[in-house]
């Protein structure tokens, strides 16, 4: 019982190369498994990391942001608007005292 004829070498390439290819696809199920699981726990690790490295840093910022804000940037935004209130003050009555007290109507030469 040997391999004798061409058609024997045929059936033995055809059962090896099944063998075969079912040995390699079951490799590639196991690897591709593997591959799965070290990729979600990298990701859960990533995921970790961010929310104790990042989250606390965000929220830090936003706090300090707040905290410029309020201190110091509202603070300016009111006094610069006293400041241009007061100018435009001034220039109104600048303007009355020029028509001479505002009683007596618009100027001829400017426009409505």
């Amino acid at each position: 019982m040997g391999i004798d004829t061409l058609q024997d070498v045929r059936d033995v390439t055809i059962i090896a190369f099944t063998i075969a290819g079912t040995i390699l696809f079951l490799v590639a199920i196991v690897v591709t498994l593997a591959v799965g699981i070290a990729a979600t726990g990298a990701f859960r690790a990533a995921r970790r990391l961010v929310d104790e490295g990042v989250k606390p840093m965000v929220s830090n910022v936003r706090e300090t942001v707040t905290f410029v804000s309020e201190s110091a940037v509202s603070p300016i935004i009111r006094a610069y608007g006293l400041l241009a209130g007061a100018r435009r003050g001034l220039s109104v009555l600048s303007g009355l005292a020029q028509r001479g007290g505002g009683g007596k109507g618009r100027k001829e030469g400017r426009k409505k």
